[in-house]
C-alpha cells in the first residue's frame, strides 16, 4: 500500500505542475476547436495554457516564486553555532540520486549539494555524526546506499556515518530520524526552497531541527536583461517552487487532520473517564 500512495503522489503532481496543467488545457482545447459551438472557448483555452507555460517560464517568475522560499529557509548554517547549540548529529535529507557506473560524485545526482554541506559542518563539529537518509523503489539499490561512498571519499570514517534506508519522503524522514536524534538539537540539511517545509515535518513530531539551507538558487538574481527571456531552466525552477508550495497545502491539511483526531481523540477519552 505504501508503494501505491507514493507512486499515486507523484503520478497526480505531475498534473499540477505548469507542464501538466498547460498540456491538459492545450489537449482541451483542441478537442472542444472540433467540436460545433465550441471553437472559441477551444481556443481561449490553448491561449491560456501558452501564457501559463510563457509566465512560469520567465527567470523574473521563477525568481519571486523561489525567493519567497529560499528567504524562509534563512542563511547558511555557522558550525559554530551549532556547537553551542549542542548539535552531535547533522542529518543530510536525500534528493535524486542516479545508478550505473558512475564516480560517487556523479551518482549522487542533486543530493551532492547535501551531503557536501553535510560534509562541511561535520568538519567543524568535532565527535558529530553524519546521518545519510534513502529510501529504496522495487529493483533499485536504495539511496542511502548510494550516497554512502562519496562522503567516505571526502573522508568521512564509516564509522561516523548513520545510515537509514527506510524513508520515502521527509515525512517519512521525520519519522525514522527521531528514533535517532531524540530530543536534542540537530543539523537539518536539504535544499534551502525545501527547508521550511521539512522543518515544520520535523518539528510536528516534537524534534527540534536547526535549519542548515544549502543549494541556493536565487542568491544571485539573473541579470535585468534575461529576466522576460524564457527559459527551460526558469521552467524548471518554477516547477520545483509549485511542487513545495504545493507540498505545503498538502502537508498543512494532513497536519491539521492529524491534530483534530487527536483531539477528538482527547474528548473523547475525557467522556469515558
Amino acid at each position: 500500500m505504501q508503494t501505491i500512495g507514493f507512486l499515486a503522489k507523484k503520478f497526480i503532481s505531475l498534473f499540477l505542475y505548469p507542464l501538466g496543467i498547460s498540456l491538459v488545457l492545450l489537449f482541451a482545447g483542441i478537442i472542444m476547436q472540433g467540436r460545433h459551438g465550441r471553437a472559441r472557448r477551444g481556443l481561449l483555452l490553448v491561449l491560456i495554457a501558452a501564457v501559463w507555460l510563457l509566465l512560469l517560464s520567465l527567470p523574473l517568475t521563477a525568481y519571486l516564486l523561489m525567493h519567497a522560499l529560499e528567504t524562509e529557509a534563512g542563511p547558511y548554517a555557522d558550525p559554530r553555532i551549532l556547537q553551542q547549540e549542542g548539535v552531535r548529529y547533522i542529518v543530510v535529507l536525500s534528493a535524486s540520486w542516479v545508478t550505473g557506473d558512475l564516480s560517487p560524485a556523479d551518482r549522487q545526482g542533486n543530493t551532492i549539494f547535501r551531503v557536501l554541506e553535510g560534509v562541511r559542518l561535520w568538519k567543524n563539529l568535532p565527535e558529530s555524526k553524519l546521518v545519510l537518509s534513502g529510501g529504496s523503489m522495487p529493483g533499485r539499490a536504495s539511496q542511502a546506499e548510494a550516497m554512502i561512498a562519496f562522503p567516505v571519499e571526502l573522508g568521512v570514517p564509516r564509522e561516523a556515518l548513520v545510515v537509514d534506508t527506510g524513508a520515502w519522503d521527509t515525512e517519512d524522514e521525520a519519522r525514522i530520524f527521531g528514533k535517532i536524534v531524540g530530543k536534542q538539537p540537530f543539523g537539518l540539511v536539504t535544499s534551502a526552497w525545501h527547508m521550511p517545509r521539512a522543518i515544520r515535518f520535523f518539528q510536528s513530531r516534537g524534534l527540534n531541527p536547526v535549519a542548515c539551507p544549502c543549494e541556493f538558487r536565487t542568491n544571485v538574481p539573473p541579470v535585468w536583461y534575461s529576466w522576460f527571456w524564457p527559459s527551460a531552466d526558469s521552467l524548471l525552477m518554477s516547477t520545483q517552487a509549485i511542487h513545495e508550495y504545493i507540498g505545503r497545502v498538502w502537508q498543512s491539511l494532513k497536519l491539521g487532520f492529524k491534530r483534530l483526531t487527536a483531539h477528538a481523540q482527547a474528548i473523547e477519552t475525557s467522556t469515558v473517564s
